[in-house]
Parts: structure tokens; C-alpha cells; sequence
């Protein structure tokens, strides 16, 4: 019979910040591609309002939806 116990790791591991924008930005692509070709074609303007933020933040050097997902309780150090 085995005796040794479990190590379990308490550290939580997040994804960087970076990588959750580029997630965030590429579903609601997907989404409102999905929305415009099943539902309505008005769900297009989801590519404009994303791909506009997107040329912003790389404009400016500031990521409005990076902001907004630093505030979130899963990027928070516990």
C-alpha cells in the first residue's frame, strides 16, 4: 500500500494578460461572424468595433479591453 501523500500545488496560474486580450478579441470575432451570417448582417459592426479598438490600441500603446481585463478578479494576486 502506498503511504506518500499528494503534493497539491496552491500557486494559481494565470494567462498573461496579453494572451487574454488576443482571446477575448478573436471570440468576439468568431461570434459576430457567426451572429451576422445565422442572424443578422447588423452583427458585422462587431468586426468594426473590434478591429477599430485594435488599430487604436496599436496606435496610442494603450489597449482599452487590456484595461478592463486587468480589472477582472482572476488577474488579481491573492
Amino acid at each position: 500500500m502506498n503511504t506518500e501523500k499528494c503534493e497539491t500545488s496552491t500557486t494559481r496560474r494565470t494567462i498573461s494578460l496579453d494572451r487574454q486580450v488576443r482571446i477575448v478579441a478573436g471570440s468576439l470575432i468568431l461570434a459576430g461572424a457567426v451572429l451576422a451570417l445565422t442572424v443578422h448582417s447588423y452583427f458585422a459592426g462587431i468586426f468594426i468595433f473590434v478591429g477599430a479598438g485594435l488599430t487604436f490600441a496599436g496606435l496610442s500603446n494603450t489597449c482599452g479591453m487590456g484595461m478592463l481585463l486587468s480589472k477582472m478578479p482572476w488577474n488579481h494576486q491573492v
